[in-house]
């Protein structure tokens, strides 16, 4: 949790004690302000109540006053003995009502029943008096006053202690109210100024424990830091800003302390380098005095000290004069130059000078140093060029040697050129004649043997007259013989042709499923003799195919025919036509269950004239033609070939064209 979060934590826990005692104490204040108003309420019923008592009271006397005084008229003394006995009847009425409300207050209970006990004894007394009363008679009416004279001033006094009892408990219920209400606010004053005491101790000791303390730990880890001590751990804790800082000097110093390490080893690596470098590599400050030198330097100048060079003027020892013998002036050493201006020079050929007094040609180059943008000096870095400058002259005299070499080579390339002229003229007209001789042998061969098997098919069908059964496997022999004679010779033209490049196809669209039945047909009698099963499976959407029908049926043929030739008796062939949508090619497959290709084998099936075996030669015949032409067919049509074999259990030829 962060710095920010708690200080707002501490005052919103600060507010919302502050808040709490705020409202308990309105709270309080509603509640007494209700029973203030409840007193108040109350209070006024009572007093009314008992003054309205008082108040008929005094009119049932002054109606009995009135009665003794106009009792001279019997009509007025009727009106005012019914309104004395209605003010009676009202008084009474009002102090039953005031009775109830004076529950809490019990001095002015006890008065009241007081003066209802002796308002009634007043009535009594006054009925009495009236019984000797006569209207009209003076002296009735002095008796009868007489006999209740100063009765009424108990009752009175009783009327005016209860009006008086009531007005002091309301007095006192208010002031106790006052009092409560004062306590309150002097209690929530007190509460409020602990809660804010005790919020403003909180933040302070937040702020010292999260800000004050770990602000000064960050101070003393920096002063270390600044010092260089950047050994001991800082033991960084917590989530809030504080720790993020000691975290920061953390890596800080972690950083420092890998790139004091990084630097110490760089230091190590430049001094290593210096000392193992070939060259010789010595700087310059801005007095122009030697800074550094490496043990190149020290060697190739022939000085044995370091301090030899470090410190002094480094142009008056080494580079004080010219080749010619003059001397060579600070302004005019750009090694020296470069520590001014801070260009970088390279010089190819100049003398440095040993400390015996000897000089050597050398190659140096000077690049300036700087610090923060600011030239502090420079580096020069040079090199005994006395061996170059002895190869230079052995290449100069093997370049003239060369030249003559040259010379004498071109006049052979001429003749030679000459003579390889003659012999592709001679190479041109035996292609020529190679050319002519096969359209020869391919007439001269093919007209023949197309006649022998021919006259062998009718011989066989026995068409000029029965045979022996001998004489029929005979012409067999030679009908079979002349058709492989074919065979061979058509596999060796086209070949021919193949590799002269003037094979042409005759591209066309052809339905993949009869071309496929039309091959299949071909080798069927070869397969059956063997009692070999023949399996076709072709895909629903290999339709039509544009290729050389001729071809590719011939491709197909020699495929299936090594099957054939290749699988024992009773085994078993295939053809399996598929669709590859994503290559957008076609596949034909064409397996057997034969004797199978080793591996080690199957990169020479496609050469032409090899057979893998001199045994499978002498067992199996052919002349290794087949498959070179299945090879260059699939080519001339953009395809593919391969092969899967496994010795012993068969092969698998995939041809894919697009």
């Amino acid at each position: 949790m962060n710095i920010r979060t708690k200080l707002v934590l501490v005052l919103g826990l600060g507010l919302a004690v502050n808040l709490w005692i705020g409202l308990h104490a309105v709270n309080v204040l509603k509640q007494a302000n209700k029973e203030s108003a409840q007193v108040h309420l109350e209070s006024s019923n009572i007093v009314t109540t008992s003054l309205n008592a008082q108040v008929h009271f005094k009119k049932q006397v002054q109606e009995w006053k009135d009665i003794l005084l106009r009792a001279q008229e019997p009509a007025l003394y009727g009106k005012h003995l019914r309104q004395f006995i209605s003010e009676e009847q009202l008084t009474r009425d009002n102090i039953n009502l005031l009775l109830p409300m004076l529950a809490q207050n019990s001095e002015a209970g006890d008065y009241a029943r007081r003066f209802l006990s002796a308002h009634e004894r007043l009535g009594v007394q006054y009925r009495d008096a009236l019984k000797a009363f006569v209207p009209g008679s003076q002296s009735t009416t002095v008796q009868v006053d007489r006999a209740v004279l100063g009765i009424d001033r108990q009752p009175t006094d009783l009327l005016d202690h209860v009006v008086d009892s009531v007005q002091r408990y309301k007095e006192a219920q208010l002031t106790a109210i006052e009092v409560r209400v004062a306590l309150i606010e002097q209690e929530n004053l007190i509460l409020t100024i602990i809660s804010m005491s005790s919020a403003v101790l909180l933040l302070l000791w937040l702020i010292d424990h999260a800000v004050a303390q770990p602000i000064a730990t960050a101070t003393n880890i920096a002063q270390r830091i600044s010092e260089g001590k950047l050994d001991n751990p800082i033991n960084a804790k917590g989530r809030d800003e504080a720790a993020t800082l000691l975290y920061a000097l953390e890596n800080m110093q972690r950083s420092l302390r890998d790139y004091q390490q990084s630097l110490r080893h760089s230091e190590e690596r430049t001094r290593l380098l210096l000392d193992s470098s070939g060259e010789g590599i010595y700087g310059i400050d801005l007095a122009g005095n030697c800074s550094f030198c490496n043990p190149s330097a020290l060697r190739m100048l022939g000085y044995s000290r370091r301090s030899d060079l470090i410190g002094k003027g480094i142009h008056s020892l080494i580079h004080h004069t010219k080749a010619d013998g003059t001397p060579m002036s600070e302004e005019e050493c750009r090694a020296l130059a470069t520590y001014r201006t801070g260009e970088a020079a390279h010089v190819e050929n100049e003398l440095f000078w040993r400390a015996d007094g000897s000089s050597f040609p050398v190659e140096y180059r000077s690049h300036p140093i700087l610090n923060d943008g600011k030239l502090i000096g420079a580096v020069v870095t040079f090199s005994d060029i006395t061996q170059r400058r002895q190869s230079e002259q052995a290449l100069h005299r093997a370049h003239a040697d060369l030249a003559q070499e040259r010379a004498r080579l071109a006049e052979r390339v001429e003749e030679r050129t000459r003579e390889l002229h003659q012999v592709n003229l001679e190479l041109a007209r035996t292609a020529r004649a190679k050319d002519e001789f096969l359209a020869t042998m391919s007439h001269e061969l093919r007209t023949p043997l197309t006649s022998i098997l021919g006259i062998s098919e009718m011989l066989v069908d026995q068409l000029y007259g029965p045979l022996q059964e001998q004489q029929i496997k005979v012409i067999e022999t030679i009908h079979e013989s002349g058709s492989h004679l074919l065979t061979l010779i058509n596999d060796i033209l086209d070949i021919v042709k193949v590799e002269a490049g003037k094979m042409e196809l005759a591209w066309d669209l052809v339905p993949v499923a009869q071309l496929c039945e039309a091959s299949l047909r071909l080798i069927g009698p070869s397969a059956r003799r063997k009692r070999q099963q023949v399996n076709f499976k072709i895909s629903s959407e290999a339709g039509l195919l544009r290729c050389d029908a001729r071809r590719l049926k011939q491709l197909l043929v020699n495929l299936l025919g090594n099957a054939v030739k290749f699988t024992p008796e009773e085994g078993s062939i295939g053809l399996k036509v598929k669709i590859d949508k994503r290559r957008r090619q076609i596949c034909f497959q064409v397996s057997d269950t034969g004797i199978g290709i080793p591996k080690e084998l199957q990169s020479k099936l496609f050469q032409p004239f090899v057979q893998l075996d001199s045994q499978l030669t002498r067992r199996y015949s052919g002349t290794g033609l087949g498959l070179a032409l299945v090879y260059r067919m699939t080519e001339l049509h953009d395809g593919r070939v391969s092969v899967e074999s496994t010795p012993g259990k068969g092969s698998v030829f995939s041809v894919h064209l697009p």
